[in-house]
């Protein structure tokens, strides 16, 4: 390993490998002598076992993360690392890293940012990989994320990857899960860093080995971030759908108009309903558009930019004209009830209409204080 500044760093995070660890590191070695890079190894470990002892006999740099967690063993290791280029893979042997250099070289070649080595187009071997893996979560998360953040791969979650320290450097990685692997690719996108795959092998672990894998802990932790990370997925599609079939019901209601069916009192109800639980939905993709564009530089939707577009006066301007005819038409609908001899209350969706366009008003003043509060930040 050399005492300068190397070309490679190696990330191998453990628990309890000792009967590979010591493969993984000479496969990785001999890798980087192929290539006549310079290298050092950095082995983020919290085991039980020899596994630190052989990592540093073999010439390694084990670093003992403060906290336990795979994305968080990265991250710890990350600070540590002074490689120009960086290459992560399991320290548990299902990945042969004599492959490493077909990951490095688009790097080499300045053709990408961010390798991945896929499973899915390369070779899985026998036991490798379960069935509910390779045919149902693998490829469900990674139709959301290619759906979701515009990418185009075929293996998100495969555990071998190589990368341009830069680029790492420019994602502010912070999931201490196996989310990891979500976030460093949507924010790749987001951010349109070069994202290419090649072909790998897949071993299945040894004899004797455990994964620590949970498929429906770490399978959920996965789409909960994906999900997080996409506003116009989570809130902005579902919240004006709502919106909008929610104000038809209203009106449906109130104009006495034929969908069908004599929309009624319920009707106006589930309108309202939806249409304030779809403005507010808006409202929160919103907010969530500009945090997470401070957060992680990547630029607004054209939604976002459009509400934008409104000043804290003018969303006021819309918020008070809102109320006053939510409120003028209620105190309408409290007279006429009054010159009935308070026998008569409309129910025909007269008072969904009214209430909720009083509601609208105020969550429309607060939402745009809020969003504006964030641009500002």
């Amino acid at each position: 390993m050399s005492s300068e500044e190397p070309d490679v760093t190696f990330i191998f995070p453990s628990k309890n490998e000792e009967k590979t660890i010591a493969e993984v590191i000479q496969k990785a070695q001999k890798a980087a002598q192929q290539l006549g890079l310079t290298y050092e190894i950095i082995v983020p470990d919290n085991s039980t076992d020899a596994t630190p002892q052989i990592a540093t006999s073999l010439g390694a740099k084990v670093v003992t993360p403060d906290k336990h967690g795979y994305g968080y063993a990265y991250i710890y290791a990350l600070r540590h690392a002074r490689g120009k280029y960086i290459v992560m893979a399991d320290a548990d042997g299902t990945y042969d890293l004599e492959e490493a250099p077909k990951l490095l070289q688009p790097l080499l070649q300045d053709k990408a940012d961010i390798v991945l080595g896929t499973r899915l187009k390369g070779k899985i071997m026998p036991g490798a990989m379960p069935w509910l893996h390779r045919y149902i979560g693998n490829p469900l998360l990674t139709f959301i994320l290619n759906k979701f953040y515009g990418t185009n791969v075929s293996d998100a979650h495969t555990g071998f990857r190589a990368a341009k320290r830069e680029a790492i450097q420019k994602l502010n990685l912070n999931t201490p899960g196996m989310e990891f692997a979500s976030e460093l690719l949507a924010k790749a996108a987001y951010l349109n860093l070069r994202i290419t795959e090649v072909p790998i092998t897949y071993h299945p672990r040894r004899e004797g080995t455990q994964s620590k894998l949970n498929s429906l802990r770490d399978g959920w932790r996965h789409l909960k971030y994906l999900l997080i990370l996409a506003p116009k997925f989570l809130y902005y599609i579902p919240g004006i759908a709502m919106l909008l079939m929610g104000i038809v019901l209203m009106l449906a209601a109130v104009l006495r108009a034929n969908l069908g069916y004599s929309p009624g009192i319920h009707s106006a109800i589930l309108g309202s309903m939806l249409t304030i639980l779809g403005a507010n939905l808006a409202g929160l993709g919103l907010l969530a558009d500009l945090h997470l564009a401070k957060m992680i530089g990547r630029p607004t939707s054209r939604i976002t930019k459009l509400l934008m577009k409104m000043s804290v006066e003018q969303a006021f301007i819309l918020a008070a004209v809102l109320v006053v005819s939510g409120g003028a038409y209620t105190l309408y609908l409290f007279t006429k009830w009054v010159e009935s001899g308070y026998r008569y209350l409309p129910l025909r969706g007269e008072n969904a209409l009214a209430l909720a366009l009083t509601v609208l008003g105020a969550q429309a003043a607060a939402t745009a204080m809020a969003a504006h509060l964030l641009r500002r930040e």
